[in-house]
């Protein structure tokens, strides 16, 4: 009887384990099952926000390159955040290894003209684009950058234009942009850490971060110019305040819808 009993209790036991396996075996499959389809149905989900919904913050850089060349991309490289650089024509040898550490770090670079002397470059339509044509010369022949990108030192709708080629001048010359291939970019943001290297690391930063509020695509001017430090300083906090605010960053292109003074 004892016997007997023991194989009972034996029977019982190997079915319940045999009950309880079969159990465990269909939750792991279901489990591994909910989860491939959770990651085929991850894969093929459409975006909630297309990139035209999204909202984008371009970092735009003018007058450069300088001694915070290097600076600026190093900053950049940190929060893997890509430039555009409206560059000039230097041959100073730090000019030299930006130019070559911008497209080495995959900035895009852009014009804002040979000289950026505003008797010269605005005196007329001609000289303007003599100027422009220059600039690209000198970074084809040099780096083999090339660019139909370009920004107007001062925009376009600045005063000194006005004083040296006269009330028309910057329509004449904007109007020639798209016959001659060219697309300018104003911006919507100016950090105004152009006006003096006193312009002090506080006001940079406000000036970008309350500025971007409540826009859903932003232009910043900046600078990369030597004396202008504290726009190094400055940057990290600009870029981590623009990335809390939901902002992704992009470069211009020929895909990027112009900004433009009206």
């Amino acid at each position: 009887m004892l016997l007997t009993n023991g194989k009972r209790i034996m029977k019982v036991i190997a079915i319940t384990f045999t009950i309880i396996g079969a159990m465990l075996l269909t939750f792991f499959c279901n489990d591994e099952a909910n989860a491939v389809k959770a990651i085929q149905t991850k894969d093929i989900l459409p975006i909630d926000e297309s990139d035209e919904n999204r909202k984008v913050a371009y970092l735009t850089f003018d007058d450069g390159p300088s001694k915070n060349t290097i600076p600026i991309l190093n900053i950049l490289d940190q929060y893997k955040v890509k430039a555009t650089f409206f560059v000039m024509a230097n041959s100073a040898p730090e000019a030299k290894v930006g130019y070559k550490e911008m497209i080495k770090r995959g900035h895009a670079i852009a014009l804002h003209t040979y000289t950026h002397d505003y008797r010269e470059i605005y005196v007329s339509k001609d000289a303007f684009f003599q100027n422009i044509e220059r600039l690209e010369k000198f970074l084809k022949d040099n780096y083999s950058i090339e660019s139909n990108i370009l920004r107007f030192p001062g925009g376009s709708k600045n005063v000194s234009s006005k004083i040296y080629g006269g009330p028309t001048i910057m329509t004449q010359i904007t109007s020639q942009c798209e016959t001659r291939g060219y697309r300018y970019f104003d911006w919507n943001v100016d950090s105004k850490d152009g006006i003096s290297p006193t312009v002090s690391v506080q006001t940079i930063t406000s000036n970008v971060l309350n500025g971007a509020k409540g826009k859903e695509k932003v232009i910043i001017l900046l600078h990369d110019i030597n004396l202008m430090k504290n726009t190094v300083t400055a940057l990290p906090t600009i870029i981590e305040g623009l990335k809390s605010q939901g902002f992704a960053f992009d470069v211009i292109d020929d895909k990027t819808e112009e900004m433009q003074f009206k």
